[in-house]
C-alpha cells in the first residue's frame, strides 16, 4: 500500500467510525408539550395478569404536513370493563412544528376500550396513513379520510377480532403492493381461569404476586391478507401461522434469508418464539428452532416482550434483539446467513446489565449518528410487591441506552451519560423512534404504566452527519415497507430495511434515517424495490429526500 492510499484510508476511518462517541443528550419533554394525562392499565395494584402488559403509541403523519404527529393508546381498568363502560379514550397530538404538539379534537380516533397496540400504515395505497389499535377485546381499524378525520371500517375490512391482542404489524407478505396484517394474540384469558387458579396467586422469590402467563392457555395469532379493496381476509390457517400454544407480544416482519420476501418472527412469553419463513407466495413454515431463535442459549424458551430488527455488525444482513423477564438477559441475535442466527448477548456485553431489568420496548436506534446501530430498551417490573418485599428489585426501572462500539463487536452501557431523561423511574413498556423536530436525530416515545408517558427529544448538536430517505412505493407498498436502502460511506457499506413497526405495541417513524458520522457524505445510495433496483448516486449530510419507486429523486 502507497503512503498515500494509507493515507487516505486512515481518513476515511476518522470520517466514518462506530466509535465516535458525540453522544446524545436526551431531556424528557412530554410535560413540556402537554403529553400529561396518565396510562391506565388496570389498577395500580396488579392483581391480574391483564393488568400488566401495557399500552403503546405510534408516530405517524397522519395530516401529511411532513412532520410527525403522535398516537397514545391507553388501558382500561376490569371493572370497567366487566361493567361494559368505557375508558379513557385514547389521544391523537398534531406536531405544531418545532416539536411542539396539540391535542386533536374529533379525528374519529378516540377509542375507548382496554388499548394495547398501534400499527400505522397506509393499508389501501390512496396515500395517507391509516391507524390499527389492538385490544384486550375489538381490536379497530381506522381509515384516514385524507381531510384530518378518520373512519372506523372494522366491520367491514374483517379484523374485528375480540381476543386478547397485543403487537400489530404490517407487512406485504405476498407481493401484490398492498400491507397485510400480523395481529399477536397473548392468551386465552377469560375470569373464569381465576376460579380455577388454587391459589391464585403464585410467588416470585418469596414474595405473593398475581400469576404469570405459565400454566395460562395461549391463544392464535391471525394473520390477515388485504385484498386490495379495503377488505382482509383472515388465512391464519391457510398460510401455515396457526399455533395455539403462542402467546404473542412482539411482532416483526423482516426478511432474514434474503430472498426478496418478508418472513416474520414473533415473540412470545415463556414459550418458544416462532420465526415464520415465507415461501414467497404468503405461506410460511415456522424454521425458529432451526434457525437459533426460538429459545435462549440456555436451551429454554424466554420470556420474550419487545423485539426489533436491524444490521448491527455491518454485514447485511438483518439481525434480531429481543427483551425478557428479569433474572434472565436480553437476547442479541446474529444473523449469520443460511438462515442461521447465533446468540451474542453474552459475547458483546449485553446479558449482565439486562439481568437486574425486565425489559419491554426494543429499539435498534442510531443515537450517535455514527452509523453503528445502538440499542434502546424500556423497563419496567410487573410486580408492584417487589418495592416493599426487600429483595433488591423496583417496580419502576431506569431505561437503557446500549452504544455500539468496534462496528458490532460489543455493545457499552452508557444509560447514564446520555442526558437526565434517562435517569427517571418509571414501569415502562411501548416504545416508539421518531424525529419528531426534523434535526435528523431520532427521538423516543414511552408508554408508562400509571403515570404520563416520556417523551425523550435528543439536544445534541451533533457533530457527526445524517441523511433521510422517505420511500413511496408505487407497485411496492406506497410506504415502502419492506425496502432496502444501501448507502456507502467512507469506503463503509450501511444496510437499512424501510420498516415503521417493532419494538413492542408501538410504530416507529417509517422514514429511514442513517448516520454518516464526520463524512460530508453517502457516496452512493442503492434502493433495491422489489420492481427493481434504483440508484440515487450521491447524498450530502443533511440531506432530506422523498424517492418514489421508478421516478427517482423528487425532493
Amino acid at each position: 500500500m502507497s503512503k498515500l492510499s494509507a493515507a487516505l484510508l486512515v481518513i476515511a476511518s476518522a470520517a466514518f467510525s462506530s466509535d465516535d462517541q458525540d453522544l446524545p443528550s436526551y431531556r424528557d419533554v412530554a410535560a413540556d408539550v402537554g403529553l400529561t394525562r396518565p396510562n391506565r392499565f388496570g389498577s395500580p395494584a396488579k392483581k391480574l395478569i391483564t393488568e400488566t402488559t401495557g399500552s403503546g403509541g405510534a408516530f405517524l403523519d397522519y395530516d401529511a404536513d411532513g412532520r410527525l404527529d403522535l398516537y397514545i393508546v391507553n388501558g382500561q381498568t376490569l371493572d370497567e370493563a366487566t361493567a361494559g363502560e368505557p375508558g379513557a379514550p385514547n389521544q391523537l397530538y398534531r406536531n405544531r412544528g418545532g416539536g411542539g404538539f396539540e391535542l386533536v379534537e374529533g379525528a374519529g380516533v378516540g377509542d375507548t376500550g382496554w388499548g394495547g397496540g398501534a400499527a400505522a400504515a397506509d393499508y389501501d395505497n390512496d396515500g395517507d396513513t391509516d391507524l390499527f389499535v389492538t385490544n384486550y377485546g375489538a381490536n379497530v381499524l381506522y381509515r384516514n379520510n385524507g381531510d384530518g378525520t378518520f373512519t372506523d371500517v372494522t366491520e367491514s375490512a374483517g379484523v374485528a377480532d375480540e381476543r386478547w391482542s397485543t403487537s400489530a404489524a404490517f407487512g406485504d407478505v405476498n407481493g401484490d403492493g398492498f400491507l397485510d396484517l400480523y395481529v399477536c394474540n397473548y392468551i386465552a384469558f377469560t375470569t373464569k381461569l381465576l376460579d380455577d387458579l388454587d391459589p391464585q396467586f403464585c410467588i416470585w422469590r418469596g414474595v405473593p404476586v398475581m400469576c404469570g402467563p405459565n400454566g395460562l392457555p395461549g391463544e392464535v395469532d391471525a394473520l390477515y391478507f388485504n385484498r386490495g379493496d379495503g377488505s382482509f381476509e383472515d388465512v391464519t390457517e391457510r398460510a401455515g401461522v396457526r399455533n395455539p400454544e403462542g402467546k404473542g407480544l412482539g411482532v416483526s416482519f423482516v426478511d432474514f434469508d434474503g430472498d426478496g420476501d418478508e418472513d416474520i418472527y414473533v415473540t412470545n412469553d415463556s414459550t418458544p418464539d416462532f420465526l415464520y419463513e415465507n415461501d414467497g407466495q404468503g405461506n410460511f413454515q415456522d424454521v425458529a428452532l432451526m434457525a437459533g431463535v426460538a429459545i435462549s442459549m440456555y436451551g429454554k424458551p424466554q420470556a420474550g416482550m419487545g423485539a426489533d430488527t436491524g444490521d448491527f455488525d455491518g454485514d447485511g444482513r438483518p439481525d434480531l434483539v429481543v427483551t425478557n423477564f428479569q433474572g434472565d438477559y436480553n437476547a442479541l441475535r446474529r444473523n449469520d446467513g443460511m438462515g442461521l442466527f447465533t446468540d451474542v448477548s453474552d459475547a458483546l456485553g449485553l446479558t449482565a446489565p439486562s439481568f437486574e431489568k425486565l425489559g419491554w420496548g426494543a429499539k435498534f436506534v442510531d443515537v450517535n449518528r455514527d452509523g453503528a446501530l445502538d440499542i434502546f430498551v424500556a423497563n419496567g417490573h410487573v410486580y408492584p410487591e417487589v418495592d416493599s418485599a426487600g429483595i433488591g428489585e423496583s417496580y419502576r426501572q431506569t431505561n437503557q441506552v446500549f452504544l455500539n462500539l468496534d462496528s458490532g463487536r460489543r455493545f457499552e452501557d452508557i444509560s447514564t451519560r446520555v442526558g437526565r431523561g434517562l435517569s427517571a423511574q418509571h414501569s415502562s413498556r411501548g416504545v416508539a423512534v421518531g424525529d419528531i423536530d426534523d434535526d435528523l436525530d431520532l427521538d423516543i416515545f414511552i408508554n408508562n404504566m400509571d403515570e404520563p408517558p416520556t417523551l425523550l427529544v435528543d439536544t445534541t448538536r451533533h457533530e457527526n452527519g445524517a441523511v433521510r430517505l422517505t420511500l413511496v412505493g408505487r407497485k411496492t407498498n406506497r410506504d415502502g415497507l419492506g425496502v432496502v436502502v444501501e448507502l456507502e460511506v467512507a469506503g463503509t457499506k450501511l444496510w437499512r430495511s424501510s420498516g415503521a413497526v417493532s419494538s413492542y405495541l408501538s410504530t416507529s417513524d417509517r422514514r429511514v434515517t442513517v448516520g454518516i458520522g464526520r463524512a460530508p457524505r453517502a457516496t452512493a445510495v442503492t434502493i433495491r424495490w422489489p420492481s427493481g433496483v434504483m440508484e440515487l448516486g450521491e447524498l450530502p449530510a443533511g440531506s432530506d429526500v422523498v424517492v418514489v419507486e421508478g421516478v427517482g429523486r423528487i425532493h
